[in-house]
């Protein structure tokens, strides 16, 4: 049933501009929740998430009689989630960027270029040491060096 209804949903994603991020089905039998989180390169309003969910929820219904869910929830991946692919960053230029890296490094920064080809990302990274001037250092990183990265968000 779990392997019937992903297909469906990835099928239903395949012909848009959205690709599947995550994909949770929680729960016990008759209390299911399948939660589907979706994203793409110029982001994602409310407004298409209750389309999508919409939709989504009468194809499983239609091709899946006995789904057994009794909650669909499409959403967008959110600030708490990581990103999983490098083109999510994309739309993030410009902005603070928490990255930790292979080997337990801890990097923080603006992010500042995004290369799908070259599978890399630049950030600035200010450094702060007391008594001194502030300085700026400029670094590449591989994507797939990158174990959890999120945009640092900033309260005022």
């Amino acid at each position: 049933m779990e392997t019937e209804i992903k297909n469906i949903a990835e099928d239903y994603f395949s012909r848009s501009d959205y690709k599947i991020i995550d994909y949770i089905l929680r729960g016990e039998k008759g209390t299911k929740v399948l939660e589907i989180y979706v994203d793409n390169r110029k982001g994602i309003n409310i407004d298409e998430l209750v389309k999508i969910n919409h939709e989504l929820d009468d194809l499983i219904e239609e091709k899946i009689a006995s789904a057994d869910i009794s909650k669909l929830q499409v959403s967008s991946p959110g600030a708490e989630r990581s990103f999983k692919f490098i083109w999510q960053l994309e739309k993030h230029i410009g902005r603070d960027i928490e990255a930790i890296l292979s080997g337990d490094e801890d990097v923080t920064g603006k992010l500042t270029m995004v290369s799908e080809n070259d599978g890399k990302i630049g950030i600035e990274i200010q450094k702060k040491e007391k008594g001194k001037k502030n300085t700026e250092e400029y670094r590449e990183i591989n994507f797939g060096d990158i174990l959890e990265s999120k945009i640092k968000l900033k309260f005022k």
